[in-house]
């Protein structure tokens, strides 16, 4: 497949939540993408003090309107070889192993030869460096992202290397790999995805 031809395919964002941009698939499972499609509902759950002046301002900007509901313990429900790039920041970890395994050949699948994964998570070797037994507060705080029993939904299922991801993708299918920095890299628009450029891995995978 030429660049070209490529290039004209789309692109998907796994995990957009309020991140989504211009020109990609936006994905996400939130709730707010329902409360989105209810007319008044956001200004109504405002008004009830149920959602923050920031949360709404998202609202009333559109940024939940434009994301489509995506269950990624599913197969992806697209065609094999469709997709030029896809990108996910800090989604992985909250998914089991197996269901990460089963995700990554997924995104193998779905990529069209020469396209491009990127994938951002914690970088879970400077977490393991954190720690200290004396005070471990900080170590397990990185490896689970939770302190009280309401962030269980946000919990780390999981933890990766840069080694572990490029296994990871080159079991499921992938010719390349390579561990990227911030901002750096060949995935489209990656000056508008990469956000969080601190504590984390950027990683790409080349199908």
């Amino acid at each position: 497949m030429t660049d070209d031809r490529r290039a004209a395919l789309p692109r998907l964002h796994i995990g957009a939540f309020n991140c989504g941009i211009e020109g990609w698939i936006n994905t996400d499972i939130t709730m707010h993408q329902w409360i989105a499609r209810l007319p008044f509902a956001a200004k109504a759950l405002h008004l009830a003090g149920l959602l923050s002046d920031a949360r709404y301002a998202e609202h009333r900007q559109g940024r939940f309107a434009r994301l489509r509901y995506m269950d990624l313990t599913k197969p992806l429900p697209f065609a094999d070889g469709s997709l030029s790039a896809v990108f996910s920041a800090h989604v992985f970890e909250h998914l089991f192993p197996d269901e990460v395994g089963r995700l990554a050949r997924e995104i193998a699948r779905v990529l069209a030869p020469g396209g491009v994964c990127r994938i951002v998570v914690p970088d879970m070797e400077r977490i393991v460096a954190l720690y200290d037994p004396s005070a471990p507060q900080a170590f397990l705080k990185g490896v689970f992202e939770i302190e009280r029993r309401n962030e269980v939904a946000f919990a780390h299922h999981w933890g990766y290397t840069r080694a572990s991801l490029a296994a990871l993708f080159h079991d499921a299918g992938c010719s390349e790999t390579h561990t990227r920095a911030y901002r750096e890299g060949v995935c489209p628009d990656i000056d508008r995805l990469d956000n969080r450029p601190d504590e984390s891995i950027f990683f790409e995978a080349i199908k």
